[in-house]
């Protein structure tokens, strides 16, 4: 693991049992995200944000680390960037998708993407993703769907 990333992790799981973050910001303390993204800057910047907000974030650099870990976790969340070398971000939801329950398989999960906004809809939407958002993402509305996502309540639009 690179130190960008240990030391993101470290940031995320320092901040657990703090006070809820100042509107507008979601507070998503008690949600375990497992965060998927190749970029460095991307996942560092991500990672931040969901730890302001109160979540603890398991960073990886690829769909492979991050299924190596389901053994050991399930998150309450997957954000997963659809264009990643080795196994992609759609081929790692359908996967999942075709796991019970229990092992993960009805995880709700957020597609990232910097790809066309209508084909990164209808292919993520096809492979079991519950949203979208196109690059550059817009923090605020990650941690409100986030938060949407994982409560139990249908994605505003």
């Amino acid at each position: 693991m690179d130190e960008p990333e240990e030391q993101s992790r470290r940031v995320a799981r320092s901040r657990e049992g703090q006070a809820p973050p100042a509107p507008p910001w979601t507070d998503l303390r008690g949600l375990h995200a497992f965060l998927i993204e190749d970029n460095a800057d991307t996942r560092t910047m991500v990672t931040e944000v969901l730890a302001h907000c109160g979540a603890v974030v398991t960073a990886y650099r690829s769909a492979d680390e991050a299924l190596a870990d389901l053994a050991e976790f399930v998150p309450s969340v997957f954000i997963c960037d659809l264009s990643m070398p080795g196994l992609d971000g759609l081929t790692f939801l359908r996967r999942m998708r075709s796991l019970a329950v229990e092992r993960g398989g009805g995880i709700p999960a957020i597609a990232i993407t910097a790809y066309y906004e209508d084909f990164a809809a209808a292919a993520a939407l096809e492979a079991g993703y519950n949203a979208y958002m196109t690059k550059p993402i817009k923090l605020e509305e990650l941690c409100r769907l986030v938060g949407e996502l994982t409560r139990g309540s249908s994605p505003a639009p």
